[in-house]
C-alpha cells in the first residue's frame, strides 16, 4: 500500500508582504482490484502573478481530477499517452481561462508550474512543464525525472499558461515501479538537489522515507513535515514557498 504524506509551507518573503502561499499540492490513491495506483501534483504560482495561488491550485485540482476520471472510465495507464496528459492540462488551461474572466485579468496572472506522477504496479508515468522536482528511489538508489526547467530569461522558468506550453512539457512513461518518491517546488530545490552533478541530495530525502516506513501511524508525519518546512535551517536557506509531497510503497 502506499503511504503518503504532504505540506505546503508559505515562505518567509511572502509571510513579510502578507502574500498568501502560491505554492499547492493534490494526491489521491486509486484503489484497484488487488492494488493501489499514486496519483500526485505539485505545482508553483509565478511570484510575480497577482493570482498564482489559485493558478496552482486549479492545475493540481484538474490534474488529478482527471487522472482519476481515466482509470474510473476504465484507462489503463499502460494505455496513457502524452496526448492524454495534453488533454488534461488544456482542461486546465480551460479552467484558468474561466478564472481569470473571473477575476477580469489576464491569465498569466494565474501563471502556475507542473508536476506530476502517477504511478501504478506495473507502470509509471510522470510529467511536468516549469521548475521543481520529482525524485525516485528504488533498491537504494536515487533520481530525478526532470531537471528543473529555466526560462528564456535568467531566474525564470515555464508555465503552464505558456502559448508554447505543448512543446515544453516533458513526458516519460516507464515499467519501472519506483519503491519511494517526492514531488517538490522549487523553494526545497537548494536543499534537496545537488546541481553539480544533477542529483538528488540523498541525506534530505533517506530520513523522511526511513521514518514514513517505519511509523505505525503515517499520517501523523504531516505534522512533523510541516514543522520541518517552518524550521529557522529551512527558512534561512530559502525564503519561497515550500511544498513537498513523501510516498513509500510497504508490501504487506
Amino acid at each position: 500500500m502506499w503511504r503518503p504524506i504532504a505540506q505546503s509551507m508559505l515562505g518567509p518573503s511572502h509571510a513579510a508582504d502578507n502574500s498568501p502561499c502560491q505554492d499547492s499540492f493534490s494526491l489521491h490513491v486509486v484503489e484497484g482490484d488487488a492494488s493501489q495506483t499514486l496519483v500526485a501534483c505539485v505545482a508553483d504560482g509565478a511570484g510575480s502573478a497577482k493570482f498564482s495561488d489559485v493558478g496552482s491550485n486549479v492545475v493540481c485540482g484538474t490534474i488529478v481530477e482527471n487522472a482519476c476520471a481515466f482509470f474510473s472510465a476504465g484507462g489503463r495507464i499502460e494505455e496513457l499517452q502524452r496526448q492524454d496528459v495534453l488533454r488534461w492540462c488544456d482542461e486546465a488551461r480551460s479552467r484558468l481561462q474561466q478564472e481569470a474572466a473571473l477575476r477580469s485579468c489576464e491569465v498569466r496572472e494565474l501563471a502556475s508550474t507542473l508536476c506530476a506522477a502517477i504511478i501504478a504496479p506495473g507502470q509509471s508515468c510522470f510529467f511536468q512543464i516549469g521548475d521543481g522536482a520529482m525524485i525516485l528511489r528504488k533498491h537504494g538508489v536515487y533520481g530525478v525525472v526532470f531537471w528543473p526547467q529555466s526560462g528564456e530569461y535568467a531566474n525564470s522558468t515555464n508555465f503552464l499558461t505558456s502559448p508554447k506550453y505543448d512543446s515544453q512539457l516533458e513526458f516519460i512513461s516507464t515499467d519501472t515501479r519506483c519503491s519511494d518518491i517526492a514531488l517538490m517546488t522549487d523553494g526545497l530545490e537548494r536543499l534537496a538537489l545537488r546541481f553539480d552533478s544533477q542529483t538528488p541530495h540523498v541525506p534530505f530525502f533517506e530520513p523522511f522515507f526511513r521514518a514514513i516506513r517505519a511509523a505505525k501511524d503515517y499520517t501523523g508525519l504531516n505534522e512533523s513535515l510541516q514543522t520541518f518546512l517552518g524550521s529557522e535551517p529551512v527558512r534561512e536557506r530559502s525564503d519561497d514557498d515550500k511544498t513537498l509531497i513523501l510516498a513509500s510503497f510497504i508490501t504487506d
